[in-house]
């Protein structure tokens, strides 16, 4: 059996979209697949038993069915409050409890996906589980997923690849922007592999994976849809601040169909320059409803007009904060993200350092 443990040096570098593609691509390939995450970091009860909620979706996209407190054995802390919870005895126990999970979810699978959690390999030491302590215990090989910075990150990957030798299998680079890609192939990956770091994989930056429900924005900035229900479920990308003149601000709307205007509630003007420029949503900041004139305009084009409390400042910020941290919850998505990897993935190259077979065709 095979146990890969996949992990990043940063947290929110698409360790799960990697993690349930790679599963998905195993089993067709006609292995048997187990996945765990060891430790979970956004609490979800179900049935009474507290369990990670991305670790629950990967473990469903996967076809696994164990219990959330063995999917996810320890539970992080997720404020100060909760530390004085946590008992001496937690660093001894910690570990021994993921491993008992381990070799549960492992028994019987020709592979076991082991999903890191925030960045590798501090996280953990909380619970005396952190990245080298885990895979040491577990005898687990290393697979790194790393989102592409613009500053010197090739050199935490080539530092990993000293601390941990051969359980090191290689990496995959994820989000890199198109401008980027002959850079990243010409130079860096060559410059890994000198390095002894072998890419299984460039995966390019996808806008589609970033964008999420109109609902779901609405949620997550706390405010309430006043004209446009019907398009509720529309996908978007990204946002557009509203302050600058109306003649500039409808042509840079029309160049950037997929994101959502932010703008002042009392700017009628640029409410109706984004309506007539095709926005796919605007967000009313300071907590003022839109004018009849714009409210039916909305209503017409069938664009959705969210209302929220906060200035705008704020509303961008928790805009940005809520797509960086985005998960990937629903089939859309998820069909977008193995498709991906099943295109820019070597298999063949991480299927060998794996010491596993490949299958000789994908649909």
């Amino acid at each position: 059996m095979t146990g890969l443990y996949i992990g990043s040096t940063i947290p929110q570098a698409g360790k799960t979209l990697l993690t349930f593609s790679l599963g998905l691509l195993l089993q067709k390939a006609g292995h048997t697949v187990g996945y765990m995450k060891p430790l979970g970091k956004n609490p979800q009860r179900v049935e009474g038993i507290v369990g990670d909620s991305d670790a629950l979706i990967a473990q469903e996209v996967l076809g696994q069915n164990v219990a959330p407190d063995v999917l996810s054995p320890v539970m992080m802390p997720q404020n100060l409050h909760a530390l004085p919870l946590l008992r001496p005895v937690a660093e001894q126990n910690g570990l021994e409890a993921i491993a008992t999970a381990y070799a549960t979810i492992s028994q019987g699978k020709t592979v076991t996906l082991v999903g890191g959690t925030e960045s590798f390999p501090g996280t953990g030491h909380f619970c005396g589980a952190n990245g080298l302590g885990l895979i040491h215990r577990l005898g687990l090989k290393v697979l790194l997923v790393e989102r592409y910075r613009d500053n010197a990150w090739y050199d935490a990957i080539c530092f990993q690849q000293k601390e941990l030798g051969q359980a090191l299998v290689g990496v995959v680079l994820n989000d890199v922007p198109e401008e980027s890609l002959r850079d990243v192939h010409n130079l860096l990956v060559p410059y890994l592999g000198q390095n002894g770091v072998q890419v299984h994989g460039v995966l390019p930056r996808c806008p589609a994976l970033m964008g999420m429900r109109v609902a779901d924005l609405a949620q997550g900035l706390s405010g309430y849809i006043v004209a446009g229900n019907n398009a509720a479920a529309r996908m978007v990308e990204g946002f557009i601040i509203g302050t600058m003149q109306v003649e500039n601000f409808m042509l840079y709307v029309k160049r950037n169909p997929a994101r959502v205007v932010i703008v002042g509630g009392d700017r009628a003007d640029l409410q109706l320059a984004a309506l007539s420029a095709g926005s796919p949503c605007i967000v009313l900041t300071g907590n003022l409803t839109p004018s009849e004139l714009v409210r039916q305009k909305a209503e017409d084009l069938g664009t959705p007009l969210v209302v929220v409390k906060e200035d705008t400042y704020t509303v961008a910020r928790t805009m940005s904060h809520i797509l960086k941290c985005k998960k990937l919850r629903d089939l859309h998505h998820i069909q977008q993200a193995v498709a991906l990897v099943k295109e820019h993935l070597n298999t063949t190259t991480l299927f060998a350092a794996l010491g596993l077979r490949q299958a000789e065709a994908y649909e």
